[in-house]
């Protein structure tokens, strides 16, 4: 791959890891951020192109469309991975919040595809990879909003896969905990990794692995790939 693959949320976690990985196989990439920190100086370092984009808001979205436009002609693949994994609010608060869920995880990654369709249709073997989260499946008592809207992102890669069909294919990477955060305690820790019958919270190469197949495979489109460790065996 030759021309450059977009990134959102690139600064951090998996977007950072995925981000990376390109650099030391010398594909040029573009991210998005949200907020200033030491991980976009290294990236913008190391030549990629860091675009901020705030996607709380209708503006914020259709003001990094345009700054996206700008800077890429041409676009090998997008990798929708902007997220906010934010604990549901109190009552009153709460149908702000799935909007702003829905306008993270669905809205975003639809109308940066729409918009940037003419770059992606400029690339050979285009593509367009939306990662969810394995809680849309099962839900969350305490994250509704967010897997609610992981879950339509989903309906939405499979939506997306039929509008830019045969041109643009367009897949899910449907991950559960790729890797701890810092905060994390130990009990958490212990409970997270008796939940898949592989025992272990994998890193994010796994991921990134899963990515490039999607990028790279020729034949497939509408594919939500599970990275789970096997949690869907529902084993003891």
């Amino acid at each position: 791959m030759t021309d450059p693959i977009l990134i959102t949320g690139g600064a951090t976690r998996l977007g950072y890891a995925l981000a990376m990985h390109y650099i030391h196989n010398a594909q040029p990439v573009v991210i998005t951020y949200r907020s200033k920190r030491p991980e976009v100086e290294k990236l913008k370092a190391a030549g990629v192109t860091c675009v901020h984009a705030d996607f709380a808001t209708d503006s914020g979205v259709l003001d990094a469309l345009e700054s996206l436009k700008s800077v890429m002609p041409r676009c090998q693949s997008i990798v929708h991975n902007a997220s906010s994994w934010w604990t549901d609010p109190p009552l009153a608060d709460q149908l702000d919040h799935l909007a702003l869920m829905m306008r993270i995880h669905v809205g975003t990654p639809m109308v940066l595809t729409h918009g940037l369709e003419p770059a992606l249709e400029a690339a050979d073997n285009p593509s367009v990879i939306l990662v969810s989260d394995h809680v849309a499946h099962r839900g969350s008592d305490k994250h509704m909003a967010y897997a609610a809207s992981k879950a339509a992102m989903l309906n939405l890669t499979q939506s997306l896969a039929k509008r830019y069909a045969p041109t643009i294919r367009v897949n899910a990477l449907c991950p559960a905990l790729l890797a701890f955060r810092d905060e994390d305690d130990e009990t958490y820790r212990a409970k997270t990794l008796k939940k898949s019958p592989l025992g272990r919270v994998p890193g994010f190469e796994v991921a990134i692995q899963g990515i490039c197949y999607l990028q790279t495979n020729q034949y497939t489109t509408g594919t939500i790939l599970p990275l789970d460790g096997g949690r869907s065996l529902n084993m003891p």
